[in-house]
Protein backbone atom coordinates (compact mmCIF):
# COMPACT_ATOMS: atom_id res chain seq x y z
CA UNK A 1 0.00 0.00 0.00
CA UNK A 2 1.52 3.36 -1.05
CA UNK A 3 1.18 6.38 0.90
CA UNK A 4 -0.56 9.25 -0.86
CA UNK A 5 1.83 12.48 -1.90
CA UNK A 6 0.15 14.71 0.31
CA UNK A 7 0.59 12.64 3.31
CA UNK A 8 4.03 11.94 2.66
CA UNK A 9 4.78 15.36 2.11
CA UNK A 10 3.48 16.28 5.40
CA UNK A 11 5.27 13.73 7.21
CA UNK A 12 8.36 15.36 5.84
CA UNK A 13 7.51 18.66 6.44
CA UNK A 14 6.57 17.72 10.13
CA UNK A 15 10.05 16.07 10.40
CA UNK A 16 11.77 19.32 9.01
CA UNK A 17 10.00 21.62 11.06
CA UNK A 18 10.64 19.13 14.08
CA UNK A 19 14.41 18.71 13.59
CA UNK A 20 14.60 22.66 12.85
CA UNK A 21 13.17 23.47 16.20
CA UNK A 22 15.43 20.73 18.17
CA UNK A 23 18.50 23.27 16.41
CA UNK A 24 17.17 26.38 17.49
CA UNK A 25 16.41 25.29 20.87
CA UNK A 26 20.03 23.59 20.85
CA UNK A 27 21.22 26.84 19.71
CA UNK A 28 19.58 29.00 21.82
CA UNK A 29 20.32 26.98 24.72
CA UNK A 30 23.98 26.80 23.87
CA UNK A 31 24.10 30.80 23.25
CA UNK A 32 22.49 30.78 27.08
CA UNK A 33 24.94 28.80 28.43
CA UNK A 34 27.91 30.50 26.90
CA UNK A 35 25.91 33.89 28.84
CA UNK A 36 26.34 32.28 32.30
CA UNK A 37 29.46 33.39 33.80
CA UNK A 38 32.04 30.28 35.13
CA UNK A 39 31.46 31.55 39.05
CA UNK A 40 27.64 31.32 39.43
CA UNK A 41 27.87 33.76 42.87
CA UNK A 42 29.09 36.98 42.20
CA UNK A 43 30.89 36.61 45.75
CA UNK A 44 32.72 33.76 44.22
CA UNK A 45 33.68 35.97 41.15
CA UNK A 46 34.59 38.78 43.46
CA UNK A 47 36.99 36.34 45.22
CA UNK A 48 38.90 35.02 41.86
CA UNK A 49 39.22 38.41 40.58
CA UNK A 50 39.66 40.36 43.40
CA UNK A 51 42.75 37.68 45.48
CA UNK A 52 45.69 37.68 42.84
CA UNK A 53 48.52 40.02 43.82
CA UNK A 54 50.40 41.10 47.08
CA UNK A 55 48.61 41.73 50.20
CA UNK A 56 49.84 42.85 53.33
CA UNK A 57 48.50 41.16 56.33
CA UNK A 58 48.47 40.70 59.74
CA UNK A 59 46.68 37.57 61.83
CA UNK A 60 45.23 39.58 64.53
CA UNK A 61 44.10 36.83 66.74
CA UNK A 62 45.68 33.83 66.90
CA UNK A 63 46.63 30.65 69.83
CA UNK A 64 50.28 32.84 69.66
CA UNK A 65 49.31 36.86 69.66
CA UNK A 66 49.54 39.08 66.56
CA UNK A 67 51.74 37.99 63.19
CA UNK A 68 52.70 40.06 60.26
CA UNK A 69 50.84 37.95 57.27
CA UNK A 70 51.71 39.07 53.92
CA UNK A 71 50.89 36.91 50.89
CA UNK A 72 50.93 36.77 47.31
CA UNK A 73 48.01 35.21 45.59
CA UNK A 74 48.53 34.04 41.95
CA UNK A 75 46.20 33.23 39.04
CA UNK A 76 47.74 29.42 38.90
CA UNK A 77 44.74 28.99 36.05
CA UNK A 78 41.30 29.95 35.22
CA UNK A 79 39.83 28.13 38.09
CA UNK A 80 42.20 28.27 40.72
CA UNK A 81 43.78 31.20 42.45
CA UNK A 82 46.58 30.24 45.40
CA UNK A 83 48.88 31.38 47.45
CA UNK A 84 51.34 30.59 50.85
CA UNK A 85 52.01 32.98 53.64
CA UNK A 86 55.89 32.20 54.70
CA UNK A 87 55.49 32.85 58.48
CA UNK A 88 58.49 32.48 60.74
CA UNK A 89 56.75 29.38 62.77
CA UNK A 90 54.96 27.71 59.50
CA UNK A 91 54.13 28.33 55.99
CA UNK A 92 50.19 28.40 55.08
CA UNK A 93 49.08 27.53 51.43
CA UNK A 94 45.96 28.65 50.79
CA UNK A 95 44.15 26.90 47.29
CA UNK A 96 41.17 28.86 45.78
CA UNK A 97 39.45 26.41 42.97
CA UNK A 98 36.63 26.14 41.58
CA UNK A 99 35.31 22.32 40.75
CA UNK A 100 32.21 21.80 38.33
CA UNK A 101 31.28 25.28 39.37
CA UNK A 102 31.49 24.94 43.03
CA UNK A 103 34.43 26.31 44.85
CA UNK A 104 36.81 24.49 46.75
CA UNK A 105 39.58 25.26 49.48
CA UNK A 106 42.58 23.52 50.36
CA UNK A 107 44.70 24.68 53.38
CA UNK A 108 47.82 23.67 54.54
CA UNK A 109 49.50 24.52 57.53
CA UNK A 110 52.95 23.29 57.92
CA UNK A 111 53.25 24.14 61.63
CA UNK A 112 55.43 21.32 63.61
CA UNK A 113 56.44 19.71 60.54
CA UNK A 114 52.19 18.61 58.96
CA UNK A 115 52.01 18.36 56.03
CA UNK A 116 48.55 17.07 55.50
CA UNK A 117 46.19 19.57 54.08
CA UNK A 118 42.75 20.38 54.41
CA UNK A 119 39.44 20.23 52.41
CA UNK A 120 36.74 22.53 52.64
CA UNK A 121 34.04 22.91 51.58
CA UNK A 122 30.96 25.66 51.16
CA UNK A 123 28.32 25.52 53.79
CA UNK A 124 26.69 29.14 52.73
CA UNK A 125 27.98 32.31 50.24
CA UNK A 126 25.57 35.56 51.07
CA UNK A 127 26.01 39.00 50.22
CA UNK A 128 29.97 39.77 50.84
CA UNK A 129 30.63 36.46 53.11
CA UNK A 130 31.53 32.52 52.55
CA UNK A 131 31.83 30.22 54.59
CA UNK A 132 33.38 26.94 54.27
CA UNK A 133 33.74 23.62 56.38
CA UNK A 134 35.94 20.69 56.20
CA UNK A 135 34.07 17.13 55.88
CA UNK A 136 36.71 15.41 57.19
CA UNK A 137 37.26 17.86 60.36
CA UNK A 138 34.14 18.71 61.88
CA UNK A 139 36.04 21.02 64.51
CA UNK A 140 36.72 23.37 61.69
CA UNK A 141 34.79 25.73 60.15
CA UNK A 142 36.45 29.01 58.05
CA UNK A 143 34.82 32.10 56.68
CA UNK A 144 36.05 34.65 54.19
CA UNK A 145 34.48 38.54 53.87
CA UNK A 146 34.90 40.50 51.41
CA UNK A 147 34.94 44.21 52.68
CA UNK A 148 35.82 47.38 50.97
CA UNK A 149 39.13 46.32 49.74
CA UNK A 150 39.67 44.38 52.55
CA UNK A 151 39.81 40.41 52.99
CA UNK A 152 39.13 38.61 56.58
CA UNK A 153 39.51 35.07 57.55
CA UNK A 154 38.23 33.86 60.55
CA UNK A 155 39.20 30.43 61.51
CA UNK A 156 36.80 28.80 64.15
CA UNK A 157 37.40 25.54 66.56
CA UNK A 158 34.75 24.30 67.69
CA UNK A 159 32.56 27.18 66.46
CA UNK A 160 35.03 29.26 68.82
CA UNK A 161 37.32 31.86 67.42
CA UNK A 162 40.86 30.65 66.29
CA UNK A 163 42.41 32.76 64.40
CA UNK A 164 41.41 35.90 62.46
CA UNK A 165 43.17 37.75 59.26
CA UNK A 166 43.11 40.63 57.65
CA UNK A 167 44.56 41.27 54.42
CA UNK A 168 44.56 44.81 52.47
CA UNK A 169 46.02 45.10 49.19
CA UNK A 170 49.54 45.85 49.11
CA UNK A 171 50.79 48.75 46.98
CA UNK A 172 53.80 46.66 45.75
CA UNK A 173 52.99 44.84 42.73
CA UNK A 174 53.92 41.09 42.30
CA UNK A 175 57.73 41.45 40.55
CA UNK A 176 57.04 39.87 37.01
CA UNK A 177 61.02 38.65 37.25
CA UNK A 178 61.06 37.34 40.83
CA UNK A 179 61.10 33.61 40.40
CA UNK A 180 58.61 31.54 39.50
CA UNK A 181 59.22 29.11 41.80
CA UNK A 182 56.82 30.90 44.34
CA UNK A 183 54.28 30.62 41.61
CA UNK A 184 55.18 27.31 41.30
CA UNK A 185 55.30 26.79 45.35
CA UNK A 186 51.68 28.15 45.41
CA UNK A 187 50.08 26.41 42.87
CA UNK A 188 51.07 23.27 43.19
CA UNK A 189 48.08 21.10 44.29
CA UNK A 190 47.96 19.96 47.48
Amino acid sequence: MKIPALIKNAFADISFILILNLLILHSVSSFAADLVLPHPNKILHKLFTTLPGNWDGRAIETPIGPVEYAINFYQCDKNMVAGVAELNVSNHHWQFRLVDDELHLTFLSTFRGNQEPIQLRISKAENNTIRFYAPKLALLTLSVTKIDENIHIRVFHHRKPHVYIRLTPSNKQINKKEPSTKKEKACKLL
